[in-house]
């Protein structure tokens, strides 16, 4: 119920109007302390229904399987004793491979960029080396752990 005060050529009115019918234009208000039956000029009755549901598609036993390897990361590549595999740290996009198989890095270099949560975070070397190869490309999806890259 809503209470409104209003004043009409001077006049002082208490009006209380109570909810009003979605199904119809009426609505019960109080003026005053008398009751009226009002219609809304105007007003279009809201026909209210419950929303549709559809069923769920019984289970086939089929599996769908993304066959565009340009999102998935590469198995792990062999790893010799003196290599360091570069990990990713949390779930992303890559947006960027900034280096390619056989390029000399240093430590500290950006080698990749990783999109998460709406953030772009640099992946930097560890150390100095030679890229020995590259699991990923732009757009893969990767995982916490995913090998990214290995470094010799």
């Amino acid at each position: 119920m809503k209470n409104y005060s209003l004043k009409i050529n001077g006049n002082q009115y208490n009006v209380d109007i109570d909810e009003i019918n979605e199904a119809s234009t009426e609505a019960n208000v109080v003026v005053n302390g008398t009751q009226y039956k009002v219609e809304i000029l105007g007003g279009k009755a809201r026909k209210v229904s419950k929303p549709h549901v559809i069923p769920a598609p019984e289970a086939t036993g089929l599996s769908v399987t993304p066959t565009t390897a340009s999102n998935k990361p590469v198995a792990n590549p062999e790893v010799s004793a003196s290599a360091y595999k570069v990990v990713c740290p949390l779930p992303g996009t890559i947006l960027s491979v900034n280096v390619k198989e056989g390029d000399k890095i240093s430590a500290g270099q950006t080698l990749l960029v990783v999109e998460a949560m709406k953030m772009e975070n640099n992946i930097d070397a560890e150390r100095g080396g030679v890229v020995k190869s590259v699991a990923v490309q732009k757009g893969a999806t990767v995982m916490e752990g995913d090998v990214l890259l290995v470094i010799e």
